[in-house]
Formats: structure tokens, C-alpha cells, sequence
């Protein structure tokens, strides 16, 4: 009886000393005076959001990937002794207008916090700003808030995983020259048009694998038939390859999404790998052996040796060539990561000359590229990474000059 007297002791002390909010709806954003907003220092950012495009009337858009962001002051910043211009904001396309706050004295940007991604409209309520009175929901400037990337789904035909009579996932092999089918598709309200690049890679993954991108964008739904190539297959006999394809997909607010496919298996003839280059003697010239020529004059084949600063003639051209106005020859000194053009157009039955760039690097590349416009770009052959090597000015054989005579001899 005791402890039930002291239980009820409890729960009375409890439910007594219950605290309760005596105003529940307190908005300090609404509630506050204007001067409360005063502050002995501001923050600002570095460099204002850019103006992505221009609606309606001369409406200024800025896009941005975090919720925290600055809206500049209409005027440029708060004057002090003036009625302090006020910020509102709506979320429904201007049918409700909530206000966020008020510009500081000498305050030029006002912290706005968006409650999550969306449209939010602002306008600017105080002195110099006029009243909309054609329009009363047009706002002064729109912020997209949008902090996810697009989204990317993939799929490759015929699949990298399928399953046995035993319904076990097992790997797909692929046969090198084997023409496999890409679909996507990228799905973002704020999709930055043809922002889509794809991208191939072979190797160990995910051990210094290096991506191609191809020179062409895609739209957001697309499918793509792409031959594996030689280089995907093994350097060794037996041994399967690793081939990988990746897609990517900007927005306007700055978000990038990548999306990997499976490995895929490769099977197929051994790629000969390229020979080692021994580093010469001093003294020692440098011999640059190109051996018999083969069915493509003038295209460096794997490993070849070439000295920097000297002269090539390209003889050969693929077939395709000759369906395009636009023909290009670019080389690439980082195995594909950049790419500058050596020669333009280039014609069947016509030999190019170009220079040899004067570098040193074991990772160049030559590739051809028919051009049909700026955007679109065909890429018709590019050979497998070669050798330039450039001798220094001063290791050039030779007798030494002889330096003149001083006076009085």
C-alpha cells in the first residue's frame, strides 16, 4: 500500500511540473522587428551565384546545390537611417509569400536557408522597389535549389552477369570485335541538354585505369552499339580481359553523377604488350628502328620509337574516311586524357606530314576524327600508345667549338 501511495505521489509531482509552450505559433522571422536583424559583422561569399538564363520579364534564375545560399541586396547594400528592405519567398509559385528576414545595416547579402530542393521565388519588400502592380505574383529573381544529382540507370546487351541451368550468377565472356548495345536513361528536372558523356576503360580495375571519353554528348534517353575493342583482351595466353563502361551527367546547379557498368570479361588474342625502351649510353646514339612496312604506312604501331622534333608522313587512311568533308589528325601525349590537332583536312590517297612534338613520353596516341559539326565527332581509327623520345640540345654528338682567340695571341 505504501508503494502504491508513492507512485501516485510521482505522477502527481510529474504532471504537475509539466512544462508548456505558451505560444506555439511564434514565428521569430515574422515576429521580430526590423532592427534585431542589425549585426556587428556579415558574412558574404566569395563570388555571387551566376545568372543561368532569363525568364518572363527580364527575371534573373540562379541555380546552386546547397541549401545555404546568398541573395544579394537589390541596391547593393543596406543604407543605414533608411527602412530596411525585407526579404520574402513562396514556394508555390507565388501564391502564398512567406518572409525570411530583413537586410542588416551595410548588410549586402542575406544567409537564406531553403527548407529543401525546390523552386523558391523572392522578392524584395522596402524602399526603391516599387510595386508590382501588373503582376503582383512575379518575383524579382528565382533560386533553384537542387542538391542530388541526376539519376542514371544503365544497361548493356547482352548482360555482364547471367544466370546457369542452375539459376547460379555467373559472368558473361565476350569476344573481342563483338558488338554489345548500351541503353540509358538520365532522368533530372534541371538536366543540363546533351550534358551526357560516356566513357570506356580496360584493365585491373580498380587499379590505374585510365577512361576515354568519346568526343560526342548524348541525349538524356539514348542506345549506343559499341565494338569491343582489341586492347580489352588479355596480355597473356588464357587470360581474360577487363572491359567497363562509364556514363556521366551534369545539372544546372552543379551536380555530376557517374554510373559504372558491370566488369565485362573479354576473351580473345593476346595483346603483344609494349617493349621496354632501354635508355641509351652516354655517347651512345639512338637508334630508331621501324621495321618492314605494313598495311598502314606511316601509322605508328605499339611501342614504336619515335625521336621528337622530326618529321612523319602519314600514307594511310581508313576507308571511312572518305565519306566526310572534315577529316583531323590529333595526337595525345597522356594516353587520352588530352588531345590537340596536328593536321586537318586530310583526304584518301593523300600523304599528311606532321612533326613529331618534341616531348618525352611513352604513352602517345595518334587518332582520327571525322568532324560533322561542333558537337558531333566520329572517331574512324587511333592507334595504341607509342614512344617519343627528344635528345637534349646538349647531348648532341659532335666536335666542341673552339673559342676564340684572346687578344694579344
Amino acid at each position: 500500500m505504501r508503494g502504491i501511495t508513492g507512485l501516485l505521489i510521482a505522477v502527481i509531482f510529474i504532471a504537475g511540473c509539466e512544462v508548456q509552450d505558451e505560444n506555439p505559433n511564434w514565428n521569430p522571422r515574422q515576429d521580430y522587428p526590423d532592427w534585431t536583424y542589425d549585426a556587428p559583422f556579415y558574412y558574404r561569399p566569395s563570388e555571387d551565384l551566376p545568372v543561368a538564363e532569363v525568364v518572363g520579364d527580364g527575371i534573373p534564375v540562379y541555380y546552386t546545390n546547397n541549401k545555404n545560399f546568398f541573395i544579394k541586396h537589390p541596391t547593393g547594400y543596406q543604407l543605414p537611417g533608411t527602412p530596411r528592405v525585407s526579404v520574402w519567398y513562396s514556394t508555390d509559385a507565388g501564391v502564398h509569400w512567406q518572409r525570411a528576414g530583413y537586410f542588416g545595416v551595410e548588410q549586402t547579402h542575406f544567409g537564406f536557408l531553403a527548407e529543401k530542393d525546390g523552386v523558391y521565388r523572392i522578392r524584395f519588400v522596402g524602399p526603391g522597389q516599387g510595386i508590382a502592380a501588373a503582376n503582383p505574383d512575379a518575383p524579382d529573381r528565382i533560386y533553384v535549389v537542387d542538391t542530388k544529382g541526376p539519376s542514371i540507370t544503365m544497361t548493356i546487351t547482352p548482360p555482364p552477369v547471367e544466370k546457369d541451368k542452375h539459376g547460379n550468377e555467373i559472368p558473361h565472356i565476350y569476344n573481342v570485335g563483338e558488338t554489345i548495345t548500351v541503353r540509358w536513361e538520365v532522368y533530372d528536372a534541371n538536366l543540363i541538354p546533351n550534358s551526357v558523356r560516356l566513357a570506356t576503360s580496360f584493365g585491373t580495375f580498380p587499379q590505374n585505369v585510365v577512361w576515354k571519353t568519346f568526343p560526342l554528348s548524348f541525349p538524356a534517353s539514348h542506345s549506343l552499339r559499341i565494338p569491343i575493342p582489341a586492347e580489352a583482351a588479355g596480355h597473356r595466353k588464357g587470360q581474360l580481359g577487363q572491359f567497363r563502361i562509364r556514363l556521366e551527367a551534369s545539372d544546372k546547379a552543379g551536380n555530376v553523377s557517374f554510373a559504372f557498368s558491370e566488369v565485362l570479361r573479354v576473351s580473345g588474342p593476346p595483346v603483344p604488350v609494349a617493349p621496354s625502351v632501354r635508355k641509351a649510353r652516354p655517347g651512345e646514339i639512338i637508334v630508331q628502328e621501324q621495321g618492314k612496312p605494313g598495311s598502314k604506312p606511316g601509322w605508328p604501331q605499339p611501342g614504336t620509337l619515335l625521336r621528337g622534333g622530326t618529321s612523319r608522313v602519314l600514307l594511310w587512311l581508313p576507308k571511312q574516311a572518305g565519306k566526310y568533308k572534315n577529316v583531323i589528325l590529333q595526337f595525345s601525349a597522356d594516353n587520352g586524357r588530352s588531345w590537340r590537332t596536328i593536321a586537318e583536312n586530310l583526304h584518301l590517297g593523300t600523304p599528311v606530314k606532321w612533326t613529331v612534338p618534341e616531348i618525352n613520353s611513352k604513352i602517345c596516341r595518334l587518332r582520327i576524327l571525322a568532324v560533322k559539326d561542333v558537337q558531333h565527332r566520329i572517331m574512324l581509327a587511333e592507334t595504341q600508345p607509342f614512344t617519343i623520345n627528344t635528345a637534349p640540345v646538349d647531348t648532341i654528338l659532335g666536335p666542341a667549338p673552339v673559342p676564340p682567340p684572346e687578344a694579344g695571341e
